[in-house]
């Protein structure tokens, strides 16, 4: 994994080759099986297939670590993930755009497994990190795995990440790791101007990405979206997935459409243009072959739904269901972000102040800082 990361910066290259990551991972972890259908995950546990077990708390992936809060179906398997460690690229992505350095004050909000916790302590000494979690279990396990691997003076609380954690504040830099809709103006005053705030924008439609935010003097914030992530919603803040799709789609009003599906649900420029203007709509795509398959979306709130047929060629069919015409407000602000000239997802600007938050398109923007 150490191997994949080599152009991080030496020192948390050094913090990612010393802190060993299946310390951190539980013993019981969740994974979708090959072979079978359907959307659930499946237990694996260290006591009965270790070798398994390790090969996946050290590959460059995400090892799920909890489902459904803790409570899994009477049957083993699990619906949600609702707790993680992250995949290792973006955990690296991530701790290079905090651009943090020895002796700052860094507050983590989702302790998780504990093991980004560890790597900010390796680099930036245990005393300076506070990490916050809300599920009480998972921080006792988190906890536990520090103080096994030298990191206990690391400061565990578990509470409502959303509030930051005031009793050390203020902070040279905040790291979150669960997704964001709408960023609690807290962390903005708990970090000193001139900090960083680096989290994970979520949304129904599409995750935008990693956002960096500068706080300034006044109180607020802005920043500019980075590379892509796709993280489990805050608790506070969560949208449940949808739990299946219409079966009955002969009932739906029938058109067509000359735009391929995947234009609008696979390029992730369009795909979060289109995420910031239509809201509530989760999308999935379930192949038939490799170039036919059905693209969903759907709003459980209205019970709407749209079906949009691929094929080879166009014109694709196109159903839709319920209140709302779901195809029709993607395809237009589909056709909103080509007529704005396709700006890529750096020239969206977000900023936070005391009364909420804006996201603005500037076109001309850079994807660095502001």
């Amino acid at each position: 994994m150490v191997a994949k990361l080599a152009d991080l910066p030496g020192p948390w290259l050094q913090a990612f080759t010393d802190v060993p990551r299946h310390t951190f991972i539980p013993p019981l972890v969740w994974r979708q099986r090959r072979g079978v259908d359907g959307n659930d995950m499946h237990p694996l546990r260290r006591d009965e297939e270790p070798d398994e077990w390790l090969a996946v708390a050290y590959a460059n992936h995400p090892v799920d670590t909890q489902v459904d809060d803790g409570r899994p179906a009477e049957d083993g398997t699990g619906h949600e993930v609702t707790s993680s460690a992250s995949h290792p690229a973006v955990v690296a992505d991530m701790l290079a755009a905090l651009d943090a350095e020895p002796g700052m004050r860094v507050l983590e909000v989702g302790t998780g497994t504990g093991y980004n916790a560890a790597l900010l302590a390796h680099r930036l000494g245990p005393e300076n990190v506070v990490t916050v979690e809300v599920d009480p279990q998972v921080a006792d396990q988190a906890k536990a795995a520090l103080d096994a691997t030298g990191f206990g003076k690391v400061t565990v609380v578990t509470a409502d990440g959303t509030e930051g954690y005031r009793a050390n504040a203020p902070y040279d830099r905040i790291i979150v790791t669960a997704g964001v809709t709408t960023i609690p103006h807290t962390w903005i005053t708990q970090t000193v101007p001139g900090g960083r705030v680096v989290l994970p924008m979520t949304g129904t439609y599409q995750p935008p990405g990693i956002l960096t935010l500068t706080v300034h003097q006044d109180g607020t914030a802005r920043g500019r979206l980075g590379r892509p992530a796709a993280f489990m919603a805050l608790r506070a803040q969560r949208v449940p997935r949808p739990r299946g799709r219409p079966i009955d789609t002969d009932t739906g009003a029938i058109s067509s459409t000359d735009v391929h599906p995947y234009r609008i649900a696979g390029d992730r420029n369009a795909a979060v243009a289109i995420g910031m203007r239509v809201h509530g709509i989760h999308k999935h795509y379930a192949p038939t072959t490799d170039d036919t398959g059905t693209q969903w979306l759907l709003d459980p709130d209205t019970d709407s739904w749209a079906a949009i047929g691929l094929a080879p060629q166009p014109p694709y069919e196109v159903r839709q269901g319920g209140p709302r015409r779901l195809w029709d407000e993607v395809q237009t602000a589909y056709r909103w972000w080509v007529d704005q000239g396709q700006p890529d997802v750096g020239a969206w600007l977000f900023t936070v102040t005391p009364t909420g938050q804006r996201v603005e398109l500037e076109p001309n923007g850079s994807s660095g800082n502001t």
